[in-house]
């Protein structure tokens, strides 16, 4: 069974606009709602992908009730724990006709250490030995930074295969759990080196070279248009996705990581797990909102995907 974990669900309140500038008033075109927080996301890709999940996560009010409902309606299994106040945040994704995103982001309710063991408990209750982890997006407003890596301790005997991807310190802290798969882009790789990585290929190589010591079996390096460089048991390869009409690359990164995953899950050939990632991801940046694809387009972009093995 794949598992997520979202610690700081939200409602993602999407505003299109012709253009955003600063200090002259913008007029909005159209607006949209959906669900928001990455283990979220992964878990509503999957599902549309055919693949179930279990999508643990904290939600507060009313925001948080709409949160559940929403998983719910994509047919996710839904093992949230939910608190009458106060309210989950908004985030306010700003569209520009040009595809340019801006996120403004609010903090999030601050999580006790109570509520962590809360969560805990119910995932030592529900998830199985052997089962996927994806630790997934952000947990500022966790007490403590290394928060994953105390909730892998407490889930140390199931033997999780983890899933990471999340940035700063809690990335920094984590890899030290050695998770089976990360999902950085440039500039968490950078943060991970401790230096400042451009999108040169044998630059990017030496980086994920550095990384060695912490045994991460897929390192998977997601460069936005320029593709991916991923590295495998099988080797390392680098992903050139197909020339399409980007509408919103807002939750891109998500859809790679589901596809990734789904392609692990179901034994897919590393070549065509890392085709199908990239093609879900391309399908998402085809779409006008931060969640969701369809998946007939997905599966016709496959072979429209260039994967070349560098190492």
């Amino acid at each position: 069974m794949i598992n997520t974990l979202t610690l700081n669900p939200a409602i993602d309140k999407v505003l299109y606009l012709e253009k955003l500038e600063k200090n002259v008033t913008s007029r909005i075109q159209d607006t949209a709602e959906v669900i928001g927080g990455k283990g979220t996301h992964v878990s509503i890709n999957l599902n549309i992908l055919g693949k179930n999940s279990k999508a643990f996560g904290i939600s507060h009010g009313k925001t948080g009730q709409r949160i559940i409902d929403a998983l719910a309606k994509f047919g996710v299994d839904v093992r949230f724990i939910h608190k009458a106040t106060p309210n989950s945040r908004t985030n306010y994704l700003l569209v520009e006709e040009t595809g340019d995103c801006t996120i403004i982001a609010e903090k999030g309710v601050q999580l006790s250490n109570c509520d962590l063991q809360d969560i805990v408990s119910c995932m030592k209750n529900e998830i199985q030995t052997n089962d996927y982890l994806v630790l997934s997006g952000d947990a500022s407003n966790s007490p403590d930074t290394a928060v994953y890596n105390e909730i892998l301790t407490e889930l140390k005997d199931k033997k999780l295969k983890i899933f990471l991807d999340t940035s700063g310190d809690s990335l920094k802290q984590c890899i030290t759990e050695s998770p089976f798969l990360i999902k950085p882009n440039l500039d968490e790789l950078s943060t991970l080196c401790n230096r400042a990585l451009t999108c040169d290929e044998n630059d990017i190589v030496s980086a994920i070279d550095s990384l060695a010591p912490y045994n991460i079996e897929i390192i998977a390096v997601s460069l936005g248009s320029a593709g991916s460089i991923i590295k495998t048991s099988d080797g390392i390869f680098k992903a050139t996705p197909p020339k399409i009409r980007v509408i919103n690359t807002i939750g891109c990164g998500d859809s790679f990581l589901s596809g990734l995953i789904y392609g692990i899950h179901n034994q897919l050939s590393t070549i065509d797990m890392i085709k199908l990632a990239t093609a879900v991801s391309a399908a998402t940046a085809e779409s006008s909102l931060s969640v969701g694809f369809k998946p007939k387009r997905a599966y016709e972009l496959i072979s429209s995907v260039t994967v070349n093995k560098i190492r």
